[in-house]
């Protein structure tokens, strides 16, 4: 069976998916998709199941108050509970400072669980503040991805191109397909396309007027990571919008899988093993 014929027929994807946009645990601040009872990440792997996921990578709910530390415990204890099945990635939060930042940096660098770095830019400040600086320059050392919250043109694919511009090992990618609108996505594609180390993820993608398969005439089949911003958003929506799509079954494995483990390939952290 083809990837939109198993979709089709309600059943798990046969190929290798990793969901490399999400967050756990609840979040009672806003009007995100999330059930209660199903947010707690037993029940969060067993509905990624349900599709054919794999495995995800996440940065859990307390990063979004600012809540650093607690995120990151939170994601290292269930990387440990759930082997292989979460991952996470290390939530660096501004506000903190950067003695608590560097502290975060150096103490889950080494743990195999967390595969990169990630930016809640607007958020937490501006991209271009020190601390953000700080561990972009980590995130060289270690040739690792950050994964980048985008939206509204915060950050630019100008200081995102800055950001490339000297740190040939960091793998940028961008959330939202470069902000979640159509022009959005136009405006970050020639950055995309121009330095090696950028890719574009997919979550968020509802108020995006572009087919999944006009993204990836934009940047390039090698260049999207799939991601859905589970449990703030249902992930079946992302998830149908790469598996019903026209794309070759090969594209699509790309996009679920192939693409973000070839980005880890050459990282420091930890790895993903399917």
């Amino acid at each position: 069976m083809t990837i939109r014929e198993e979709a089709f027929a309600g059943k798990p994807l046969s190929c290798p998916v990793i969901d490399a946009h999400t967050h756990i645990c609840a979040y009672h601040l806003s009007g995100w998709h999330q059930r209660y009872s199903h947010t707690k990440t037993e029940v969060v792997l067993e509905d990624m199941e349900k599709l054919g996921v794999d495995c995800i990578v996440t940065s859990p709910h307390p990063m979004v108050q600012e809540r650093m530390e607690e995120a990151n415990e939170i994601a290292a204890k269930e990387s440990v509970r759930f082997p292989g099945k979460v991952y996470g990635y290390i939530t660096v939060v501004p506000p903190c400072g950067m003695e608590r930042i560097k502290e975060q940096l150096n103490r889950y660098a080494k743990h195999p669980g967390f595969v990169g770095v990630k930016f809640l830019t607007g958020y937490h400040g501006d991209f271009n503040q020190p601390e953000y600086q700080y561990a972009l320059d980590f995130a060289d050392e270690m040739s690792c991805p950050v994964l980048l919250h985008v939206w509204g043109g915060v950050p630019s694919a100008k200081d995102c191109a800055k950001a490339l511009e000297t740190r040939h090992n960091l793998k940028l990618v961008v959330a939202h397909q470069g902000g979640g609108y159509a022009e959005n996505t136009r405006s970050f594609a020639p950055m995309i396309r121009e330095y090696e180390n950028a890719y574009m993820e997919l979550c968020g993608s509802m108020d995006n007027r572009l087919p999944v398969e006009m993204i990836v005439d934009l940047v390039g089949e090698d260049k999207v990571i799939y991601g859905t911003d589970a449990i703030s958003l249902d992930p079946k929506y992302e998830f149908g919008r790469v598996a019903f799509s026209p794309l070759k079954d090969q594209v699509k494995e790309k996009i679920f899988a192939g693409n973000f483990l070839r980005l880890l390939e050459t990282s420091q952290m930890g790895k993903i093993n399917l």
